[in-house]
């Protein structure tokens, strides 16, 4: 078991005593960043991937008489074919399918306070906007209502929190998705107990999917190694399981480090294919199905001490 009872910590790697002349601490330090940083480079390439699916799903609105959106311009706003403007409600955000009454909408250029930048030009996808209502003469956010109105609402000021993603023109239209920065989502048609349905989307269909997380074995610092990986987003954490056939992850507990492994009130143990239990995570991250991005921080036993540089996590999780 990979514990205090070495004597000898600085020249235990990955459970077991390094010779000191066959490689440096430095050595091992490259080597476990290296690891790091490639499946660091996987997360991302994969939430890129995902991120360009949810555009694909999300590409429901669309502004007519252009082949590309620009700065400035006062564009009709559609969900599909439904014109949508700023309309008063008894419940929820004064928003409505109400053709030409409800304003056109701009999508301005980032500027300085208090100022408005009216330059025109085309709009990146990456390239954060405000949308500002010509009816209303407020801008559009994101504000928090829960699952039964749409969270949106107007605000006085601008607030440069969208992203218009995935533009495609056809028959005098760009169609495109709409990408919300802050709650780190797509807005679509959804419905709503109460005011306009509009929701929020972070997958194409909310599917669920499996992927591999790989943790690599760190410096040791103190005491056990550490072992880390991560999961990138957006989406929803559904599953934990342990991929090793005999090891135990000790995964680390909010406000403890991987020197406190010693200690089984500070980790969560995860036997050897084994999955967490809806307890444990929502001791770990604060949720049975937190949100994705997640970071996996644990130590790691086995009934024999054995070199282990990369375990793996089978996960699924949620698209939305």
């Amino acid at each position: 078991m990979f514990c205090d009872s070495f004597t000898d910590n600085r020249n235990i790697f990955a459970g077991k005593f390094v010779d000191p002349h066959a490689s440096t601490q430095g050595d091992q330090m490259k080597r476990s960043l290296a690891r790091f940083s490639s499946l660091l480079l996987v997360g991302l390439l994969m939430t890129a991937a995902v991120r360009a699916q949810d555009a694909s799903a999300a590409k429901e609105w669309n502004v007519n008489n252009t082949s590309q959106i620009s700065y400035g311009e006062p564009y009709e706003l559609y969900d599909k074919t439904s014109q949508i403007g700023y309309g008063e409600r008894t419940f929820g955000v004064n928003l409505d399918w109400v053709g030409h009454s409800g304003g056109t909408f701009e999508f301005r250029r980032q500027a300085p306070a208090n100022t408005t930048d009216h330059r025109k030009g085309p709009i990146g996808p990456t390239e954060n906007v405000s949308i500002y209502n010509s009816k209303s003469q407020k801008y559009l956010v994101y504000q928090i209502r829960g699952d039964t109105e749409a969270e949106l609402g107007w605000s006085g000021a601008p607030s440069y929190e969208w992203q218009i993603q995935a533009q495609t023109p056809s028959s005098g239209r760009v169609y495109f998705a709409l990408y919300n920065t802050k709650v780190k989502k797509y807005l679509v048609y959804q419905v709503k107990n109460y005011g306009i349905n509009l929701g929020w989307l972070s997958g194409p269909g909310g599917e669920t999917r499996s992927f591999s997380v790989a943790m690599s074995a760190q410096q040791v610092v103190n005491g056990w190694v550490p072992y880390l990986g991560s999961m990138g987003g957006p989406g929803h954490l559904l599953s934990v399981q342990n991929a090793s056939q005999t090891a135990t992850l000790l995964f680390i507990k909010p406000g403890k480090s991987t020197t406190d492994c010693s200690d089984p009130m500070a980790t969560v143990a995860v036997g050897p294919r084994a999955s967490m239990t809806a307890d444990q995570m929502k001791t770990l991250y604060g949720s049975a199905s937190p949100p994705l991005p997640v970071n996996f921080l644990a130590c790691l036993t086995t009934p024999t001490p054995a070199s282990i540089s990369l375990t793996f996590l089978n996960i699924t999780y949620r698209t939305n």
